[in-house]
């Protein structure tokens, strides 16, 4: 059987070089030399991405799951996530990359890419069902934001910034059901778990200890984990064993590196160890993952 390849990383300057990229581009899916490595190949991408795939239909995985589409969909994709598009027609839409680096403001950062819970590749679902009215909201921000990518003028990542915020304040908009989710962005609590996540994402590899991630917070692990269960149901050493396993899978699914690698690098001296730890998680062995979704992957590229 030939091993598979890595994953490629994408960086946000990849294709369109001819155009002046810094921290944000937009393309439509008529560019296809901009947006054809979202259906060539499998891969990972060092930037925010947002994708609307106006109509048609297909399967995006991302991060090994499926997500069928059919109409207007949105897909919120954050740094280092797995995916790629299986189109059954041709997609039509945008993509629009950009790096945190974009936002000169700390807080307009965290306000928008974190408070948001838009681009949370743990807790949320990353694709977005469209309405019609919003449906031509987003149109007519996504044509301005191409018009201005694509002009020969200054500051224009400025106003593409405002356009941006704009576009991630509707698409919140739409996310948000209940007042209770609303609520959540002014909770000081919730403030203290977003913290949480964001240290369990610099440190998952080698941190797998919520004693560890409390006293970083300076908040007692039972405190830690009433909040954890408030706001996902979940305890805060689940959050940490999802994010291991998410990475796990992610190497699994479109790696060459031996089980005994992936494991070390996720933090398990013991290959056992990280054996047992990932069948109590996902109720299978990581070998059996693999082969799993080595034989899924040929399935998919041959009927795409």
């Amino acid at each position: 059987m030939e091993k598979k390849k890595h994953a490629p990383v994408f960086a946000i300057a990849d294709y369109c070089n001819t155009k002046e990229i810094r921290s944000i581009k937009i393309s439509s899916f008529q560019e296809e030399a901009c947006t054809i490595a979202e259906i060539e190949e499998g891969h990972r991408q060092n930037y925010y991405e947002i994708v609307w795939l106006k109509k048609g239909s297909g399967n995006h995985v991302i991060d090994t799951i499926d997500y069928p589409y059919a109409g207007s969909v949105l897909f919120m994709l954050s740094p280092g996530q797995l995916h790629r598009i299986f189109p059954k027609e041709k997609a039509e839409g945008f993509v629009i990359k950009f790096l945190p680096s974009l936002f000169s403001d700390s807080k307009d950062m965290d306000d928008y890419l974190i408070k948001t819970g838009l681009f949370d590749n743990i807790q949320t679902e990353p694709v977005i069902k469209l309405t019609a009215s919003v449906h031509a909201v987003l149109d007519d921000v996504l044509n301005k934001m191409e018009t201005e990518f694509n002009a020969n003028e200054e500051d224009k990542e400025k106003i593409m910034l405002a356009y941006l915020k704009i576009l991630i304040t509707h698409i919140s908009r739409l996310k948000k059901i209940n007042t209770s989710q609303e609520l959540t962005t002014t909770d000081v609590n919730f403030s203290v778990f977003q913290k949480y996540k964001r240290e369990v994402e610099k440190k998952f590899r080698t941190e797998h200890s919520v004693q560890a991630y409390a006293e970083a917070l300076s908040i007692q692990p039972r405190t830690l984990n009433s909040l954890s269960k408030k706001y996902t149901a979940k305890t805060a050493g689940d959050i940490i064993a999802d994010r291991i396993i998410l990475e796990a899978k992610r190497e699994l699914s479109y790696n060459s590196k031996s089980i005994k690698e992936i494991g070390y690098e996720l933090g398990f001296d013991d290959p056992a160890y990280f054996t047992r730890f990932f069948k109590k998680q996902t109720g299978i062995s990581p070998q059996e993952f693999k082969a799993t979704e080595h034989l899924s992957s040929v399935r998919k590229t041959a009927v795409g």
